[in-house]
């Protein structure tokens, strides 16, 4: 606590009476020294002394039970606090560890009260004095310093179709594992941070980092990067808000659960032991500090409650800062029945699934208590009505057992029954006589204030109406803006599917265009005889020569035909070319059982490498050197001379020859002549 002689020096303040910031308001200051030791002690101290004497004794540390007991709201108590010594830190002593305490309480934890007596403000004053010495509590700012860092993609400009997919499923993954090398190094660093993301097939969309450290603590663990895929960018975020912003003397006792639905949009709902539903909202980019200024407006949170297993880190750090129970379900809660319990509750479906996810999950929690809360009522059915039901709830969902809770309450109300007033009964002289001149100036005062606040009203209700028909403008406008884009969105793929249609046509022009000079070309060197136009089949039967004939009209004699494969054919096919008279057949192979048919029926049968210029595919032609039509002419009479039929007039004349010699030895043997 000092060090070489030195006495810190600590303030502490408790509101006596007034209002909290006002002129009216009175405190007790206690300055003490970092033993224990009183130095300055003041009852009855307006707000501007309480200022003054902070700059005179320019303590280390202010220390107060509740923060709101220098202003009502956030706005006055930052201003206050922006006209204290700037050296002085100011701290609420009952947060401890991001939960909320009863002064009483961190005194004994401390060893500063061995009881739970009843303050009075001067010894509330010391004990926030001590306690803020001995470092209890929390530091309040009032200026947050927060950083977000945001990992998003950039707009694509690769193809579309399966390349655009492939695309997008890597940079999704590139993000992926961008996220996860910063919130490793943010892990490594022991910063505290929110991280949301929008998950998709093969890895993430986007994610968000709220990180609350300032921009020069970040800055050194994670940079900033922009590539063709992904950019990382890091801001700082400054919010003139209270770092606590708990109004402790507002609601803080009524007990609620509340649901959250955690991600880039977070679903708040919030709902009391009887599930009513106090509050459901969504809201962008929230961080844990704006969740919890807008839970603890409704009460004391007895439990947060997820529709998951197995929850997000954010939803568990909230739940630990506010000092909850956390309630998951055993399984994850499917869209069916998160749509049931919330129509079971309200009677009507929710469109913003945010919204209905959280409440379905604080539906689901109270669901899973309910037994028990129906058998606290039942219990505490008779007894005193001064015993808050809603305190027993609190302390049986805490862990108490139901006559524990009954007890803790009993207690608190014996505690606090010597704090009640005594009403002393004034005996009235019904014979004095009374003067009633002031009540009528107060009433006609009253009546004038009156006057002021209806025509205020009228006012009002008119500045509403005049808002409701501006909003009902806005609706429509917007309404018209949303047609309109839809209208501008179908017109951009109209577009796209044209410029694609387009791009297409470009293509087929272009290689219509070169087939087109091509056959300019082929054209030429036919009308000077150096090619040859043939037919082209796949295969030689009939259904190939009716398919060319009606590209090509019909066969013609002396027209050569190229086969692309022989190793098919028809009987029909080779008769119908062979009365058609064709010049030859060219294939690449002249083992094959075709070309060996082809050569019985005459038909002259050459090799297409010898002959082929190329081919013309749109068309099914190709170009042969008009070589061909004389090497078919001395195939054919080459094939006509190995089927040349015998010299029968010869063979009979050889015959006789050989008769009448055999006859005439015959008969000069016998000695006939």
């Amino acid at each position: 606590m000092s060090s070489a002689g030195y006495e810190a020096k600590c303030m502490g303040v408790d509101l006596e009476s007034g209002s909290p910031g006002g002129r009216d308001a009175r405190y007790h200051i206690m300055v003490v020294e970092s033993s224990g030791h009183v130095i300055y002690k003041a009852e009855s101290v307006s707000l501007a002394k309480l200022i003054r004497l902070a700059w005179e004794y320019r303590p280390e540390k202010i220390g107060f039970d509740n923060i709101y007991e220098l202003g009502e709201d956030e706005r006055s108590l930052i201003r206050i606090l922006s006209l204290l010594p700037p050296k002085t830190s100011v701290v609420q002593v009952t947060l401890v560890d991001g939960q909320f305490l009863d002064v009483r309480e961190v005194a004994r934890r401390a060893g500063v009260l061995s009881d739970y007596s009843k303050l009075d403000p001067s010894k509330t004053a010391y004990i926030n004095a001590v306690l803020s010495c001995m470092g209890y509590g929390s530091n309040i700012k009032s200026v947050e310093e927060k950083t977000l860092i945001q990992v998003s993609k950039l707009r694509s400009h690769s193809p579309g179709g399966w390349s655009q997919r492939r695309y997008q499923r890597r940079i999704r993954a590139a993000i992926y594992n961008v996220a996860n090398s910063i919130k490793e190094a943010l892990d490594r660093a022991s910063l505290d941070y929110d991280y949301y993301y929008r998950e998709s097939k093969g890895g993430l969309e986007s994610a968000v980092f709220t990180v609350y450290a300032p921009r020069e603590a970040v800055e050194g663990i994670v940079s900033e990067y922009e590539g063709q895929d992904y950019t990382v960018k890091i801001k700082p975020v400054y919010r003139s808000k209270l770092l606590v912003t708990v109004k402790q003397h507002i609601k803080a006792s009524k007990p609620i659960i509340v649901g959250i639905d955690a991600g880039t949009t977070t679903g708040i709902a919030i709902v009391d032991l009887d599930c009513r539903v106090l509050y459901i909202s969504s809201s962008k980019n929230l961080d844990r500090g704006s969740i919890i200024d807008t839970i603890l407006r409704y009460g004391k949170p007895v439990a947060i409650a997820t529709d998951v297993s197995d929850p997000p880190e954010t939803i568990r750090k909230l739940a630990s800062q506010v000092g909850a129970a956390l309630y998951t379900p055993p399984y994850d809660l499917s869209v069916a029945e998160k749509r049931e319990l919330v129509e079971r509750i309200i009677g009507e479906s929710i469109r913003d699934s945010h919204e209905r996810d959280a409440l379905a999950a604080a539906i689901k929690a109270y669901s899973s208590i309910k037994t028990k809360l129906d058998q606290i009522d039942k219990k505490l059915e008779g007894l005193s009505e001064e015993i808050n039901r809603e305190d027993v709830k609190k302390w049986v969902i805490s862990g108490l057992t139901i006559a524990e809770a009954l007890e803790r309450v009993i207690e608190g109300l014996l505690e606090h029954e010597g704090a009640k007033p005594r009403v002393v009964e004034e005996k009235i002289d019904k014979h004095k006589q009374v003067d009633v001149s002031a009540y009528i100036v107060e009433l006609e005062r009253l009546r004038a204030q009156k006057e002021i606040l209806e025509s205020k009203i009228k006012n009002l209700e008119s500045a509403i109406r005049e808002y409701e028909r501006r909003l009902r403008e806005i609706q429509y406008n917007i309404r018209i803006e949303v047609l309109r884009d839809n209208e501008v969105v179908k017109l951009q793929s109209r577009i796209k599917d044209l410029e694609s249609y387009i791009e297409s046509m470009r293509s087929t022009i272009s290689r219509l265009e070169d087939t087109s000079r091509r056959l300019v070309d082929v054209i030429a060197r036919v009308a000077r005889g150096d090619v040859i136009i043939a037919r082209r089949i796949p295969v030689l039967n009939i259904t190939s020569l009716k398919k060319s004939e009606r590209i090509l009209g019909e066969l013609r004699s002396k027209e050569v035909i190229v086969v692309e494969n022989p190793g098919i054919f028809e009987d029909k096919a080779l008769q119908y070319i062979k009365n058609t008279g064709i010049t030859a057949i060219l294939t690449n192979n002249l083992d094959s059982p075709l070309a060996n048919t082809l050569k019985l029926y005459e038909i002259p049968v050459l090799n297409i490498k010898d002959y082929l210029v190329e081919d013309i595919q749109d068309i099914e032609v190709s170009i042969i050197k008009s070589s061909i039509i004389d090497d078919a002419k001395r195939e054919l009479e080459k094939l006509k001379s190995l089927r040349k039929p015998p010299d029968i007039e010869r063979i009979i004349e050889e015959y006789r020859a050989q008769r009448r010699e055999e006859l005439s030895k015959s008969m000069r043997v016998s000695g006939i002549k």
